[in-house]
């Protein structure tokens, strides 16, 4: 058979083949999936190939899905076939599409978050051959196709675009280039062909220049070929096969993460800094994710993992909702090119397991990033972290120029006109803060939906006592817990009444004397008069309690570093309405020290049907 015989052949093969030829995409349910198994299936039911295969109905960010591609060609030659397959172009487009559009003119905003081709020099997964049903009556109604099937990855990173209701759209095209065929005289050594009129001469200006040493170079022209853009006629090449509509499939985030750095406050100052790493899971799934592996790395750096060292180790199982916080040292490896070079970039990388069905569906996550991290050394120190700003708890109405210490010469009634007569004293100075004793604890009332509570009736709150000491060796602390009952505060002004002792002003003097002296001024005012005590007792404010504690004095200890104490307050209730009492007073038996807790539980005390 001659050349053009054997051309004529496979352009007429080819043509067929781009006739009949049809691409396909899925991305099937399982994570390990099996094209033999299933091509098996097929073969056995007699249905269209991966017809029956279960596929994903929505994907997570961060995921790499693995895209199958499905071509169903007729029967051809082998030879052809696979010359067919390696210039096969089929590329791969993901972009991700919200649901909703800012107005109606206006389309839904759209990115593109992956690009790629097939890389045609692989062999396909799996080349066979299938007989289906057919309307051929020579092949007596079994027609025959050739299925080839790849596997691609795809990365769906998240865009950065604002997200509403997204979509994953994956568009799918294939085409054929031309046969790239040469003559069977044409020259393989590289030179050119004989008989041919040589062209241009390119290097004849340099023929007679004095530094050739009388050697006259020679380049024709022919050997000179022109890089020349591909042109719409080379586009035309292409040609084109049929394949399926866009795959749509709803995707959802899994979780978010951040970094935060801090410097350490240590004396003297370090450039050592502390980062914070922390996932917040979404809840937009409802399996169970595990984290599988984390890992920061820095140029020159050493980064060393605290929460493994606390006890919390890899993989970690997170469910919705969940916010897991990671904790690392990084310190630069020499301390001389931090002077040169402080901020490094920063690599992290965080992969996950998804377990839509165990066994069965578990997609693969990778979240990767970079930041850069600032290893200067502090100027002070002693101040705390830079990146927080200096607040004071208690900020006055004005400022003295003489400072907290100086003497304010306005009343109070002016400078706080809204304050009450009894808080007057208190406004003069700050409360001083509460001494921390490294003890922590937790309160427990009874629940809103539990039993109810009337007047008579008693009620426990739960007392949770931890000691947080850091040093294993600290002497065993012992507690006494005191409260503190809720007493209504006298907010009116006593007038004081006149002694007996002192004569008033208004009675009548005798004749020719006046008033100052009709005033006994050799006696002065009783030490205790029973007028003043009458009027004291008479004006004062009596209120009824609203709850009494049963529990006079509990006693917590000797507690141990890192142990813990279970105790119970019983109360009797006595008042319809929200009670509750003035504070906890938790006083340490080895030097009186006492810190009064008022931020406790609420109870409501209801009134019973008559």
């Amino acid at each position: 058979m001659s050349y053009t015989s054997v051309h004529a052949t496979a352009e007429s093969s080819t043509l067929d083949l781009l006739d009949d030829a049809s691409l396909s995409y899925f991305i099937p349910l399982g994570t390990e999936f099996s094209v033999q198994d299933a091509l098996k299936d097929t073969t056995k039911k007699g249905l269209e190939p991966f017809g029956e295969v279960e596929r994903r109905e929505s994907l997570f960010f961060d995921e790499t899905v693995d895209l199958f591609l499905v071509l169903k060609c007729p029967v051809v030659e082998e030879d052809v076939l696979r010359n067919s397959l390696r210039n096969l172009v089929v590329s791969i487009e993901a972009q991700i599409v919200n649901g909703g559009a800012p107005d109606r003119e206006s389309q839904p905003a759209s990115e593109v978050v992956y690009t790629g081709t097939v890389d045609n020099s692989e062999d396909p997964l799996a080349l066979v051959t299938l007989s289906g049903e057919g309307n051929d009556e020579e092949d007596g109604g079994k027609q025959q196709h050739t299925i080839a099937v790849w596997k691609h990855p795809v990365h769906l990173s998240r865009p950065r675009m604002r997200l509403q209701s997204p979509s994953a759209v994956f568009a799918v095209s294939a085409s054929l280039k031309p046969s790239e065929l040469s003559l069977p005289d044409a020259p393989g050594d590289g030179y050119l062909l004989s008989g041919n009129a040589s062209g241009l001469n390119l290097l004849e200006a340099f023929a007679n220049d004095p530094a050739m040493n009388g050697v006259k170079p020679h380049l024709s022209a022919l050997r000179v070929s022109r890089v020349t853009p591909i042109t719409q006629q080379a586009k035309d090449l292409l040609r084109p096969i049929k394949s399926s509509p866009k795959l749509s499939l709803r995707i959802y985030p899994v979780a978010h993460s951040r970094l935060r750095f801090t410097h350490l406050n240590t004396a003297p100052s370090t450039s050592t800094v502390l980062a914070m790493l922390e996932v917040d899971f979404t809840p937009f799934f409802e399996c169970e994710i595990i984290l599988d592996d984390i890992s920061i790395s820095v140029v020159d750096g050493i980064v060393e993992d605290l929460t493994s060292q606390a006890g919390m180790p890899l993989p970690v199982s997170c469910v919705a909702h969940d916010h897991v916080t990671f904790l690392y040292r990084i310190s630069p490896a020499e301390a001389d090119m931090v002077s040169r070079n402080p901020i490094r970039d920063l690599d992290i990388t965080v992969s996950a397991t998804a377990l839509l069905q165990p066994g069965a569906c578990q997609p693969r996550l990778t979240m990767s990033w970079s930041a850069t991290v600032d290893f200067t050394v502090p100027v002070n120190p002693g101040y705390g972290s830079t990146m927080q700003p200096i607040q004071r708890m208690h900020r006055p109405s004005q400022l003295s120029i003489g400072g907290d210490n100086a003497t304010s010469f306005a009343s109070p009634s002016i400078v706080q006109p809204d304050a009450l007569p009894s808080l007057e004293a208190a406004t003069s100075g700050a409360d001083p803060p509460a001494p921390d004793i490294g003890i922590t604890m937790t309160f427990t009332g009874p629940e809103p939906a539990g039993r109810k509570i009337f007047p008579g009736d008693e009620f426990v709150w739960t007392l949770f006592v931890v000691n947080r000491a850091l040093v294993p060796s600290a002497a065993p602390r012992k507690l006494a817990v005191l409260v503190i009952p809720r007493r209504r505060r006298n907010e009116s002004r006593v007038t004081r009444p006149p002694s007996m002792s002192r004569l008033p002003e208004t009675l009548p003097s005798s004749k020719g004397a006046t008033a100052a002296a009709a005033r006994d001024r050799s006696a002065a005012d009783a030490v205790l008069d029973e007028n003043v005590v009458h009027a004291m007792q008479h004006s004062s404010a009596v209120d009824g309690a609203e709850v009494v504690c049963l529990s006079a004095d509990v006693r917590v200890g000797p507690l141990a570093p890192g142990a813990c104490h279970v105790a119970e307050l019983r109360f009797l209730a006595l008042r319809v309405g929200v009670v509750g009492v003035e504070a906890v007073r938790v006083v340490d038996l080895a030097n009186n020290e006492h810190v009064d807790i008022r931020e406790l539980p609420t109870v409501v005390v209801e009134k019973k049907q008559s």
